[in-house]
């Protein structure tokens, strides 16, 4: 090849300081842009046509009250603020539409992907970008999120964003990674306090790569290559970033000390993790035990020995002495995954139960590239073929999406068929769950109101059966609403019976509205 225009994995040619891409690469750009588009859309798609649930009310509830008063709203204490000031700054209206209340999750799930095929780039060149972006793009689990009025696509995203540019900061020490590091960390933070999992590893990282020996790839600008830096330079930027993030997120700490107590009873449905359940939610964020145990173990073997003096001969060639680039990234990526999977077990241990995968996610993103940038150091074409191979195996899980029956549902369900004269909607407060957080149960028929009907409101006691007032002994027939509460004990309790529900000629117990439950109890 010309001197004056070498190559990069025969995906990018250089022409002085600039750097274009070849047609190969051109044709790595287009496609991701499809997956762009494609994956856009999977997550726009629906966004408006599906049901609100308790959480994504309580995410509404937050938006339209005051701010001093949105901050210690017992139910949104297990989040920072960020996702509900977004909704104030895009919509005044006090009751948003669905789509609308969902727009930032969609979007930060579609600029997920966009920053993901920068990590890929940035690890092993566009073929493993396009190949991460691909994985991704058809998660059915980030698909989920995506289109959901919560802040985990906000948290993804800034930890996916995060990994890149500390690469570059560490590496370079350059003032634009810099600022940029330490506006992604703290937005990030303020969209998730669990984005400091990530972060955390982030830090071990770089405290192993100060205690390394300096090594340089050949290169013309070998000092923005060094990946063990020792020079003042390279050590105070990553400290300066810390310490910015430090300063920037004193109000976050103080009201996270402030309302920690809370906090942790908003955390009170999460059973403690087993080991077993624990490597279940790292499986549920990829695509299943085969690439658990399949790829990913598999690529930290193979990491593992490519690192030891035992390593077979033919292998040097993963990482050859002056290629310390990949191997850093690729040291990267373990510790982000240690960080935002293990410690969120660490956590469920020590502290409170936490592993649910909503909690997990940014482990999806070093889960899924370590094996794709392992593949591609064998051969280039790997991690394509891998990513449409499970892909198109999990086909049927992206593309077979039933939209949700839910409260939206139940609202029009009992317009329809309650007789107000005769009959009443009974809303179940289970005190048990939740203390005193009473209005996050009845913000359900605020955002779906069922005029003309007559509600009451069902109080338990402590043992979560007994009522506290005598709604159940209202001779008229009953439409009970349970979330929580075990409904077969409280109408036991109470002398009643329950009624068939009739739909199509089928006799059913109870009508399900996710994650609610609809019984009619025989009239007196």
């Amino acid at each position: 090849m010309n001197r004056a225009t070498p190559s990069i994995n025969d995906e990018l040619r250089i022409e002085g300081t600039s750097t274009y891409p070849t047609r190969r690469g051109r044709v790595l750009l287009a496609g991701f842009l499809f997956v762009l588009v494609l994956g856009g859309f999977l997550r726009f798609e629906g966004a408006g046509s599906r049901s609100l649930w308790r959480d994504e009310l309580c995410t509404w509830h937050v938006s339209r009250i005051p701010i001093g008063e949105s901050l210690r709203w017992g139910p949104e204490l297990t989040k920072p603020p960020l996702y509900q000031f977004a909704l104030r700054v895009l919509s005044s209206d006090p009751q948003p539409s669905e789509a609308a209340l969902r727009f930032p999750a969609v979007l930060c799930g579609a600029l997920t992907l966009v920053a993901a095929f920068w990590l890929g780039w940035m690890g092993g060149g566009l073929q493993v970008g396009l190949a991460l972006a691909v994985l991704l793009a058809f998660n059915a689990l980030q698909i989920e999120y995506s289109r959901e009025a919560r802040p985990y696509t906000m948290l993804v995203l800034g930890c996916a964003l995060s990994v890149p540019l500390w690469f570059r900061l560490v590496t370079t020490g350059r003032r634009r990674y810099l600022l940029a590091y330490v506006l992604t960390a703290t937005l990030t933070l303020y969209a998730h306090y669990l984005a400091a999992l990530t972060f955390v590893g982030q830090g071990v990282w770089w405290l192993v790569q100060l205690r390394r020996s300096p090594r340089e790839v050949e290169d013309d600008d070998s000092s923005d290559q060094m990946l063990s830096p020792k020079g003042k330079r390279y050590v105070l930027a990553p400290v300066i970033a810390i310490l910015l993030i430090g300063v920037f997120c004193i109000p976050l700490a103080v009201r996270y000390l402030k309302y920690k107590s809370s906090m942790f009873q908003g955390l009170e449905w999460i059973a403690p993790p087993t080991l077993h359940r624990s490597l279940g939610t790292l499986e549920s964020l990829t695509y299943g035990w085969r690439w658990l145990y399949g790829m990913l173990a598999t690529s930290l073997v193979v990491w593992l020995v490519t690192l030891s003096r035992w390593r077979p001969k033919r292998w040097t060639r993963l990482w050859a002495p002056g290629d310390a680039e990949p191997e850093a990234m690729t040291g990267l990526l373990i510790a982000c995954l240690v960080g935002s999977w293990f410690g969120l077990l660490v956590i469920s241990w020590i502290a409170h139960p936490a592993m649910v995968a909503r909690y997990a996610l940014p482990a999806a993103i070093p889960a899924l590239l370590i094996p794709l940038m392992i593949a591609q150091r064998l051969h280039r074409r790997a991690p394509l073929v891998i990513a449409l191979v499970f892909v198109v195996g999990s086909a049927p899980v992206w593309i077979n999406r039933q939209a949700n029956v839910g409260l939206r549902e139940m609202s029009q369900y009992l317009i329809e068929h309650v007789d107000p004269n005769r009959e009443l909607v009974v809303l179940t407060i289970d005190n048990t769950i939740y203390t005193g957080w009473e209005d996050s149960e009845r913000l359900g028929f605020e955002y779906y109101p069922i005029p003309g009907l007559p509600v009451a409101e069902l109080h338990l006691e402590s043992d979560g059966v007994t009522a506290r007032n005598d709604v159940l002994k209202d001779p008229r027939g009953l439409y009970l609403i349970v979330l929580w509460a075990d409904e077969l004990k409280i109408i036991e309790a109470a002398g009643r019976r329950i009624e068939p529900i009739k739909i199509d000629g089928i006799k059913l117990s109870r009508l399900l509205f996710e994650p609610y439950r609809l019984i009619r109890i025989a009239p007196l």
